[in-house]
């Protein structure tokens, strides 16, 4: 069984929960909105927590799914480089988001500081995600060649 077989998964994956992530973001705009911006709206709170769970979980599966991907290779961690620190942080930042998503739905009042934290870091990991696609793209085109 080679290992270079299977390295497509990591990135289909990533990509895959990546944009679930942006769709379950798209959903927290309309919290956004009626907190912040003081438009009344409705917020699929029970669909955006679901999915977010699904979408943050998926994230950090994926990452170890890929340091274990670099270790069968290459015999060794971070190794990618920026790809694989990149990677370490959005796996960090998919377990703060996943905390203070879960603060959220189980402790429900009040609160505008909670939620906007939780939306800017799980932004910030999407945005993370973009950037990783481009140095994981490079890795893909020199086990191409």
């Amino acid at each position: 069984m080679n290992p270079r077989d299977f390295i497509i998964f990591h990135p289909a994956w990533q990509v895959a929960f990546t944009l679930l992530g942006f769709y379950v973001a798209w959903l927290g705009l309309k919290r956004l909105a009626s907190l912040h911006l003081g438009r009344q709206t409705s917020f699929p709170r029970s669909r955006h927590a679901l999915l977010g769970k699904l979408a943050l979980v998926g994230l950090i599966l994926g990452t170890a799914g890929g340091a274990i991907m670099v270790r069968w290779l290459w015999r060794g961690w971070l190794v990618t480089g920026v790809h694989g620190w990149l990677g370490l942080a959005v796996a960090l930042l998919a377990l703060i988001g996943l905390a203070t998503g879960l603060i959220l739905e189980r402790r429900p009042k009040s609160r505008k500081g909670l939620p906007l934290v939780h939306g800017l870091v799980n932004l910030t990991l999407l945005a993370l995600c973009l950037v990783n696609f481009y140095f994981g793209d490079h890795i893909l085109d020199a086990l191409g060649d």
